[in-house]
């Protein structure tokens, strides 16, 4: 995989996961305001990563170009993550989806592969602003490594107070973990 494909897929990636979480939030907006208020800022989150990637695409570019071999990644099992994307949208754009359901999704998503593409991503970034001379570019990643725990954990507190479930509690409680 290249730099520009890599950068193409992630792109992908967090243009989907942004979409899903706007469906969700009007499928259940209706059931609380705090959820769907908790869904859009999902989204809102996602569609900042997808900005993020485009600008780190330009530093990249610039300092590797486009078309620099990716091999770090070459484990990572790219059809299964869009295959998953796939049925989790299938299932959202269904319309029949309880909130637990809603959750269990989002857990999966964000304990996905992909997000190791995304952190991939951000030390390239990093590398790229190191060579280009340009510090203070770090403190954006910085700010960005933190949103992501940040993210993760807006999602276990949503878990822990609207879910019905302990399993998937538990669930968002070892997400949180792994990206503590």
């Amino acid at each position: 995989m290249t730099l520009g494909e890599l950068f193409d897929l992630c792109q992908d990636i967090e243009l989907r996961q942004a979409k899903l979480y706007a469906s969700l939030s009007l499928l259940l907006g209706s059931v609380d305001e705090r959820i769907a208020r908790f869904w859009e800022q999902m989204s809102t989150e996602e569609w900042q990563h997808y900005i993020l990637v485009d600008f780190g695409r330009s530093l990249c570019i610039n300092a590797f170009g486009v078309d620099s071999p990716v091999t770090e990644l070459s484990d990572i099992p790219v059809q299964q993550i869009t295959d998953a994307l796939d049925a989790h949208e299938r299932k959202v754009d269904s319309g029949e989806i309880a909130l637990d359901e809603a959750f269990e999704i989002a857990i999966a998503i964000e304990g996905s592969e992909a997000d190791t593409i995304y952190m991939h991503l951000l030390s390239i970034m990093r590398k790229a602003i190191e060579q280009s001379d340009q510090p203070y570019l770090i403190d954006r990643i910085v700010q960005v490594e933190k949103d992501m725990i940040s993210h993760v954990g807006g999602l276990v507190q949503a878990t822990q107070r609207f879910a019905k479930d302990p399993d998937l509690i538990r669930k968002a409680h070892r997400l949180k973990a792994e990206h503590s």
